[in-house]
Parts: structure tokens; sequence; C-alpha cells
């Protein structure tokens, strides 16, 4: 009986958009997938950085895949992502016995640091993806960069494969000398498959959240979903829509998240004239009726190296506003300029104000709409598979095996692996 390729996946903590791909991948032929968790957050408390309102997520993340979590030095399972988190299950999991590869995301935590020094000392492939782009790494300093010059082309290269994610990060990677036979192009996975089959079924909700933040049925709703931090720039969409609002009062911003700046958000709300409303924290299993009852989603970001609420809106069928500084717009990316978004350069909410007055047009938007859910159809859970798949069956043949993941036996039917947990090590 042929066996399945084995993928271990060493991972931060179980998240919206990673849970089901785990699943998804899980259902594959001749594929097995286990993940190693080094903290339950979001599982049991909402995200630190959404501020005193954020829930756990209400939506099942750990179902359909095989998942374990792993205790930290103390013996305990923590509750939160740490950069300084060592897991010493790893020494024991992490063997040629139990897995044929490794996938992790990045090399900011020491338990990541050390999976990778466990797959080189013991030869087991590693797979990587980050986010990371030429535009996320000028917030760091010249001294940092210089460092980074040095370090990262060694870094990088410990991984034998690299699933990018857009184009901007693979000009990251040939920036950082991974030669394109280690890159494979991949995505961040969103489900867009939930976010359909919700608006699908809630349109009556979806008519309920539009007027309850609505003035009247002529509202143009610019939705702004996000921490409430620095870098996603909230003041600049606040600014924006006042502006866009003096030359087209139809138009109506609303924002969802929470965080540090929350305060000061409130405050600047407050000196207008309900041009734009802080919604705060609003759950996973709610989110879909937001983006759908929106009009046009911005997300006006410093820094944002490739934010996956742009593909949640575009599923959504939701049109884009983004800035020149996230990292997920191109040719062959989440948005390209005037194809199905907009792209405006950040730090001018002149610019901004324009292109919201450019989405006020019913023609515009729904053309937009139209080409970003099929611009995410190309982008989604399956694309995101089909990358694993691809990389898991160039190693079965660099080891002179057939690539037989994916692809069942015609007398047999898939398998989908049962979800469930094993006890925390």
């Amino acid at each position: 009986m042929m066996k399945p390729f084995r993928l271990g996946v060493v991972f931060t903590h179980p998240t919206q958009h990673h849970g089901p791909l785990w699943k998804r991948l899980s259902e594959q032929p001749n594929l097995s997938v286990k993940v190693l968790y080094l903290s339950d957050e979001n599982q049991q408390a909402g995200d630190r950085f959404l501020g005193g309102n954020a829930q756990a997520w209400d939506v099942d993340l750990l179902s359909g895949y095989d998942y374990q979590y792993l205790k930290d030095l103390t013996g305990k399972v923590p509750d939160t992502r740490r950069k300084t988190v060592i897991s010493p299950a790893l020494v024991s999991q992490l063997t040629r016995q139990n897995f044929d590869a490794i996938f992790m995301q990045s090399f900011v935590n020491y338990s990541y640091r050390l999976t990778a020094l466990l797959c080189k000392l013991r030869g087991i492939p590693l797979i990587m993806q980050n986010d990371a782009t030429i535009l996320s790494d000028g917030r760091y300093n010249r001294s940092r960069r210089v460092i980074m010059s040095f370090m990262y082309p060694w870094m990088m290269n410990l991984a034998d494969y690299w699933l990018s994610c857009g184009d901007h990060n693979e000009i990251h990677l040939r920036h950082y000398g991974i030669p394109d036979e280690k890159i494979i192009r991949g995505c961040h996975p969103v489900d867009g498959e939930r976010y359909r089959q919700t608006i699908a079924h809630r349109q009556a909700d979806i008519q309920r959240v539009y007027r309850q933040h609505a003035w009247d049925e002529d509202t143009l709703l610019y939705g702004f979903v996000a921490k409430y931090i620095e870098r996603k720039s909230p003041f600049e969409f606040i600014d924006a829509i006042a502006k866009a609002h003096q030359q087209n009062p139809r138009i109506r911003g609303i924002m969802l998240g929470g965080g540090e700046l929350e305060a000061q958000i409130n405050a600047r709300i407050g000196q207008l004239n309900g041009e734009v409303i802080n919604v705060g924290f609003v759950n996973q299993s709610e989110l879909p009726l937001y983006y759908a009852a929106m009009h046009c989603f911005v997300c006006p970001s410093r820094i944002d190296p490739h934010p996956l609420v742009v593909s949640e809106a575009m599923a959504s069928g939701c049109p884009p506003i983004l800035s020149d500084r996230c990292g997920n717009w191109g040719y062959n990316d989440t948005v390209t300029h005037r194809y199905n978004g907009l792209v405006y350069r950040h730090g001018n909410s002149d610019t901004l104000a324009d292109a919201m007055l450019a989405m006020a047009d019913a023609e515009t938007r729904q053309r937009y709409s139209q080409r970003s859910m099929e611009v995410f159809d190309g982008q989604d859970l399956n694309f995101a598979v089909q990358s694993f798949i691809q990389v898991a069956n160039r190693i079965r043949q660099q080891r002179g095996l057939s690539p037989t993941v994916g692809q069942p036996k015609p007398s047999e039917a898939p398998v989908i692996n049962a979800g469930t947990p094993t006890p925390s090590l």
C-alpha cells in the first residue's frame, strides 16, 4: 500500500486563514498533515492587539485535520504568541520517521529557528513562506538593513522551497538570493467559500447591517478593517472620507477593528458630523456580512506586506482601494490598478479621497467587483493547496518516487483525515 506524503507544520497558533487550509490539505489523496501549534492564541481569548472588546474567534479552526499543542519550557501551552517561545517537543517530533517535509512561515521566534536547525541536521526538507516585501523592509533603520543584507541570504536559503505569495514577495525572495528553482507561486489562504456561503444564506442580515450604518438607501459605505495602530493609517482613512464626503454627501466610512489608537480615533470622529462610524470589533462569523454591505474596501496602510483583508473583501465582491505601501498589488497579484481596484500614493489623503470619489461611480464599482471575484478565484484556498501539492511532488521526485500526491488511484476514493487532537507535549 502506498504511504502518504507526511507534511508537518510548525505554526504559531490557529488562525482563521490557515485552519481551513490545513483541513483542505488533509483531504488530498496521498497526503497526511499534522500541525504543531506553539500556542492556543485566539482560542480562549481575543487578539490582544484588537483592544479590550476583542473576543476569541467564533469560527471552527481545528476540525478536519490532526493537530497538537506544544508546551513551552514551563510545561504549559502558551496562550499568546511569543518571540522567545521554545517548544522542547520539537526535538522528538521533527524526525524523518515522522515527516517527509516541514512547513513553517518565518524565523520570527526561537521555536521556528529550532525547527530550521533540526531540519538541516536531520535532512528533512524545509518549506517556507512569508509575506515580506522590499516595501515592508523600509521600516527598518539603515544599520538593520545592512545586517539583513548579509544574514538574510544565508538564513533564507536554509529553506529547500519557498511558496511565494505575490509579485512583491517574489522580488523580496530574489533580492535575498533565493534562486527561481526554489520558488513556487502560492498564496496566503483565505476561505472564500465560507465568505460566499455566509453572504448567500444571510441576505437579510446584510441588509440589516447596511441599514444600521447607512443614512439612507443611497448611502455608499467605504470600509476600513484593521487593528487600530499607526502603520495601518486609520487617520488617513478618516481624513479622506471627510474630504470625499464634501464632494459626494452619499459617502460614509465605517471602521471595524480595535486597538491602541481607538480613543484617538473616537476623538477625531467626534469632530466630524457622522461621516465616519467606529463599529469596533466584529467577529469572524459576522465579518462577511460587513464586506457584503460595503460598496468599497479601503486599505490605507503605511506598512502592510500582504493584508489578507483585501482578499477577504474581494471574495465578498467588494472592490478595493489600497495604498502603494501595501505589498499585494502588481500585474499578477491581488490588486491590479484600474483593473480590479485602485492603488493610490500613501500619505496623501487628497489622492485617497479622489480614489474614493472614482469608486462612487456604480459602473466602475460593478466592473471592479466582478473582476475582483475573478482574480480571487485564481488565488483562493484551492490555489494554495495546489502549491503545496506541487512542492510535495517535487520532493518525491527528488527521491526517485512518482509524483502521486493529490492523485488517487482510480479504484480508490479520497481519504479524509479525522480532525482529532493529540495530547499536548
